[in-house]
C-alpha cells in the first residue's frame, strides 16, 4: 500500500507543479497529472477513474486540486463518490504537495489536517511582515 498523487488543475498548473517537485524531491512517480485544457472537450473524471483504476487497489489516492468549486474539483468530487480510497483536497499549493508526497504512507485524518493548516499558514504577504518587523524593532529601539 502506498500513496498516489493526483494533481488536477485547469491549464499547466499542475505539470508545473510536478516538475517543481522532482525538482526537489526526484522520484515523482507517485504523482500524476490531470490538466484541463481550454478546448478540452474529455470527461476527466474518466481520465482520472481511468488512471486510478491502474493503481494497486490498496493504494491510498489524494487528488489535489487548483480551487474550490471550480469544475475541475467538482469533476474531482463526482470522482470521490465512485472510489472509496480517494480523498480531494482544493485549493493546493507547494507546500501541501510536497508534504502529501513526502509521506509513503497513506496519512491519519488528523495529519492531513495539519498539513492542510500548515500549507493555509504558510500563505504571507511578505510586504506586510517585514513592514510590522521594521515597525517592532524602532519600537524596541525607543
Amino acid at each position: 500500500m502506498m500513496n498516489q498523487i493526483i494533481l488536477a488543475s485547469h491549464g499547466g498548473l499542475a505539470a508545473g507543479a510536478r516538475d517543481t517537485l522532482e525538482m526537489i524531491i526526484g522520484d515523482v512517480s507517485r504523482v500524476h497529472v490531470i490538466s484541463l485544457k481550454r478546448d478540452d472537450k474529455d470527461q476527466i473524471d474518466e481520465r482520472t477513474i481511468a488512471l486510478i483504476d491502474s493503481f494497486d487497489a490498496s493504494d491510498k489516492v489524494y487528488i489535489l486540486t487548483d480551487m474550490m468549486g471550480s469544475s475541475v474539483n467538482n469533476s474531482m468530487v463526482s470522482v470521490l463518490s465512485k472510489r472509496a480510497s480517494v480523498s480531494v483536497i482544493a485549493g493546493m499549493n507547494f507546500p501541501l504537495i510536497l508534504e502529501i508526497a513526502l509521506s509513503s504512507d497513506p496519512l491519519p485524518q488528523s495529519r492531513l489536517d495539519e498539513i492542510i493548516a500548515q500549507s493555509r499558514a504558510g500563505i504571507q504577504d511578505v510586504a506586510a511582515l517585514l513592514a510590522q518587523k521594521a515597525q517592532e524593532d524602532e519600537e524596541d529601539d525607543l
